[in-house]
């Protein structure tokens, strides 16, 4: 019954219907953020204080990609700088029409049309001059409880760390941040032994584990982030394939308690059409997963 639901509200969606489908379910996004800013305010919750905030200006560069969703870009970048003022922002855009966004420390690279997300970063990634990196995706905002500045303190406090993750709070669905991090942390490919063999589920503290990989909101150490850096021939399913790659180069830790308010159109055909153009990635990365597989069993035997 569900199913058949789902179904016809996806048909009756694709119709004449459809932009107010999605008129509908970005009200209510924003709608839920503005609740949970509230409750989020009242529990006490703030943004970072104004010396921590400049400090972040000296230490981070926030980078993300952008395509056809030049709102949700504009909007976290109005985002980011009323919790990070005058920090820098590399925004990689390859929509159909450019991205007109003007800003303090504002970067936008206009790149060719649809080149996909892994090649956007690491162009992103090239305009880097500061000694770390905070990846977002452009259908998310900052919260009072997001603090990468006390993600990247701990960073320092631990030289041997060189990521920390957030969770995505993913609208709609009023709940609480426990029950993200306890659905993540359910995922037995967040805590498998790594391609070297390593066991990562160990906690550092109440609030921070180690893991094999985190969601794709994170901070990081820039020469890190470059030394695994992203595959141009991945246009969308960046993610596993990063960390993969990553395994014995970046030590990676969760912050549980530390999330960005994630939402999208569910109705934007249009762009998820192009969300979903995943075949070409899925056989590139099955053949790279192999060939690498290949390459370290003949490491091993010639130990």
């Amino acid at each position: 019954m569900k199913d058949k639901l789902k179904n016809l509200v996806k048909s009756i969606s694709q119709g004449p219907l459809q932009p107010f489908f999605s008129l509908g379910c970005r009200a209510l996004n924003m709608a839920e953020y503005r609740v949970l800013s509230v409750i989020w305010y009242l529990s006490g919750a703030r943004k970072p204080s104004r010396e921590e905030a400049q400090w972040m200006t000296e230490q981070v560069t926030f980078i993300y990609k952008s395509f056809e969703r030049q709102k949700m870009a504009k909007r976290l970048y109005r985002n980011i700088q009323s919790y990070y003022p005058g920090v820098r922002v590399i925004i990689a855009d390859d929509s159909s029409k450019p991205l007109e966004l003007k800003g303090e420390n504002l970067t936008v690279l206009q790149l060719p049309y649809n080149s996909g997300l892994s090649y956007g970063l690491n162009r992103a990634l090239e305009q880097v001059e500061t000694p770390y990196v905070i990846r977002m995706d452009d259908d998310e905002l900052l919260t009072p409880y997001t603090r990468f500045e006390m993600q990247l303190k701990l960073m320092m406090k631990y030289p041997q760390i060189d990521m920390v993750g957030v969770l995505p709070y993913t609208a709609p669905g009023l709940r609480k941040i426990e029950k993200v991090a306890q659905d993540y942390m359910k995922n037995p490919v967040n805590c498998k032994p790594d391609m070297f063999g390593v066991v990562r589920y160990h906690w550092i503290d109440k609030t921070h584990v180690i893991l094999n990989r985190t969601p794709n909101i994170f901070l990081v150490k820039t020469e890190k982030l470059r030394a695994v850096g992203y595959d141009d021939n991945i246009r969308m399913l960046d993610h596993t394939e990063f960390f993969i790659r990553a395994a014995g180069i970046i030590h990676t830790v969760m912050d549980t308690t530390s999330f960005v308010f994630h939402y999208h159109d569910c109705f934007d055909w249009n762009y998820i059409q192009y969300r979903r153009d995943i075949d070409g990635d899925y056989t590139y990365i099955e053949k790279k997963l192999a060939r690498l597989d290949r390459e370290k069993q003949e490491a091993l035997l010639k130990r």
